[in-house]
């Protein structure tokens, strides 16, 4: 079978040619707070640029570990709110060098990523220990996480995850959010008796919070669930950020296809199936194009095999060929039934069901990011933002009550569009005209597997909840 016949099957409407190059996001994991870890750090980038814009941070005093770098880079450790005064200094003074922003865990040595579970397990160990706590300086942290380690094998389910204990140890970027999540806790949480971590399932005493509702695996998204004095459970949904005007952390990082695909469970089984059909076409395509051999003669393990190996770059310029009818496919079915999408992706992102599993009184569940950070040598614990089913129910009735619409977000090229940056597919929903909630589909690893929803809140769905 020729190339131009895959061609005309993938892509009847427009056969323009490929544009490159494609920039992809690595791993920022290696902690660069001094001129000696700019010395150490294996970079192509100007180091004495590099150790301007660190004095810089540091004056601002960004973070105590003021940027994080990578393979691909660097990544400034900031907060949104100066961001772009961050960016025109960087114009004038460090030029050469290419800025992007993030927050996140990093390792203190060696460049050891910090699970994500680390947050969660702490915050555990403080509600445990029933700490509520303003701020507080180094000794005070490091006396705290010795306190949370002794309680660790206390946690229910944290015996699934020994190792994530030693991440405690100077973790101060983690504990500041703990901190503000245990505060928050305890509010609502007056003599917690036992909590449970559910990261590697849920045992024995809350699995009846946990049933399957509309073929959705943990609906309850409980990261913890905390017992008091009287048998009552509560469960916390956990988030963190570092500031409170930062941009909100991702409500959902899910499959869109697959056994525990998202849209399988909003979307009628037509519809998926047309999009998984695009997602093989999609893919023996990519085979033919680059290997020159016949998919269909190729068996699924060795196929995947083979797409494994193909470099990020070059998959990169794959992603964003016009013939990738897989995103395209994804555009088309998700606007075709943008209204009854939105209403039923926003019930899943925010989890509006659990108002019948807390019918029976026995549990209360709750959305709840932690918010603070370890800067300047102290740890600055913010409050929390902590919102009841009730609570999020009486504010998503408002949205829904309105006229809700999704497009493509405003200003974004998608994968295939001319001159698109990266090799995503971009939405925003909107409601009565302001935009709520900003979604991608995006890869995430392994281009074998099946790609991410990602979804995040936007200052106007935040001004509806208050």
């Amino acid at each position: 079978m020729s190339l131009n016949r895959y061609v005309r099957q993938l892509n009847p409407i427009n056969n323009n040619k490929i544009r490159n190059v494609l920039q992809f996001t690595e791993a920022f994991n290696i902690p660069i707070k001094s001129d000696d870890d700019i010395n150490s750090f294996d970079t192509k980038l100007d180091k004495s640029q590099l150790k301007s814009l660190l004095k810089y941070l540091q004056s601002l005093k960004t973070d105590d570990i003021p940027i994080a770098g990578g393979p691909a880079g660097i990544k400034v450790r900031s907060a949104q709110d100066i961001d772009t005064k961050i960016r025109d200094w960087a114009k004038e003074n460090t030029p050469d060098i290419k800025l992007s922003f993030g927050q996140g865990s990093i390792g203190k040595g060696g460049g050891v990523k910090i699970s994500e579970s680390t947050q969660e397990l702490m915050v555990a160990a403080l509600v445990l220990n029933k700490v509520i706590s303003k701020n507080i300086d180094e000794v005070e942290a490091v006396e705290m996480i010795d306190d949370a380690k002794k309680v660790y094998n206390k946690i229910e389910g944290a015996t699934g995850r020994p190792d994530l204990v030693d991440q405690f140890t100077g973790n101060f970027n983690d504990l500041a959010t703990a901190i503000s999540s245990s505060n928050s806790i305890l509010k609502v949480v007056k003599n917690p008796v036992k909590v449970y971590w559910t990261g590697k399932g849920w045992g024995p005493d809350i699995a009846k919070f946990n049933p399957p509702i509309g073929g959705v695996r943990d609906y309850n998204s409980s990261d913890i669930v905390v017992k008091d004095s009287s048998g009552k459970f509560y469960g916390f949904s956990l988030k963190k950020k570092a500031k409170a005007k930062d941009v909100d952390p991702t409500l959902i990082n899910k499959p869109i296809t697959g056994n525990v695909g998202l849209l399988k469970d909003i979307l009628g089984s037509k519809d998926v199936e047309a999009i998984e059909k695009s997602k093989q076409l999609f893919f023996d395509y990519v085979v033919f194009k680059h290997y020159k051999k016949n998919p269909k003669k190729i068996d699924g393990k060795e196929k995947s095999k083979m797409i494994g190996q193909i470099s990020q770059k070059q998959m990169g310029v794959y992603l964003k060929d016009r013939k990738n009818t897989f995103f395209r496919r994804v555009e088309q079915i998700l606007t075709k039934n943008a209204e009854d999408f939105t209403k039923s992706f926003i019930e899943l992102l925010f989890r509006t069901k659990m108002k019948g599993i807390e019918e029976s009184g026995e549990f209360e569940f709750y959305l709840l990011t932690g918010i603070g950070r370890f800067v300047g040598g102290e740890i600055e614990v913010s409050e929390a933002e902590n919102k009841s089913t009730p609570q999020t129910i009486a504010a998503l009735t408002d949205i829904f009550n309105s006229k809700l619409t999704m497009t493509k977000t405003p200003g974004k090229l998608q994968a295939w569009e001319k001159g698109a940056g990266a090799a995503k597919v971009f939405f925003s929903i909107f409601s009565d005209g302001a935009r709520i909630i900003d979604l991608e589909v995006r890869y995430k690893g392994s281009y074998t597997a099946n790609p991410q929803f990602q979804a995040v809140a936007t200052a106007d769905f935040k001004r509806i909840f208050k």
